[in-house]
């Protein structure tokens, strides 16, 4: 029996640019917070301190949970639970990691991230969420697959 993947991620925000990292799957190319796949025994503070020092060579802090999410293939081959935290950054100089299909980082505004491809898509929960002053309640958003 197939289990849901746990991916963590995390949103860096600075002077209302939002953190990304381009990624290419394939022949698709789109844009996601950094994070990555939650390991067995590994606390989510942990995974998104590994993941984002790997991707971004960045040194950061986990706070609060923001967002709640899944995305599950309408022919139910993948299921994935996407927990996004506010994330502080403490240290590092910005670098992108070495894995192959990592392409970009770039720091994005609200015109960018809406004219973007950012999977799973939550522009619009980013967008309210810098347009808030980075400051909300953890909200759970349904379920997209693209």
């Amino acid at each position: 029996m197939k289990e849901p993947r746990v991916r963590v991620a995390g949103i860096l925000v600075e002077d209302k640019n939002v953190l990304l990292i381009k990624q290419s799957k394939g022949d698709k190319f789109y844009w996601l917070l950094p994070g990555g796949g939650l390991d067995y025994g590994e606390s989510f503070e942990q995974c998104l301190e590994r993941e984002f020092m790997e991707e971004t060579s960045l040194k950061i802090e986990a706070d609060e949970l923001i967002f709640v999410s899944e995305s599950i293939a309408p022919d139910k081959s993948r299921h994935i639970v996407n927990l996004y935290f506010k994330v502080n950054l403490i240290g590092g100089e910005i670098k992108i990691g070495d894995e192959h299909n990592l392409l970009e980082l770039k720091y994005m505004n609200i015109d960018e991230i809406e004219n973007s491809t950012i999977y799973p898509n939550i522009k619009k929960e980013l967008i309210e969420y810098i347009k808030n002053g980075c400051k909300q309640p953890a909200k759970l958003i349904s379920s997209r697959w693209e």
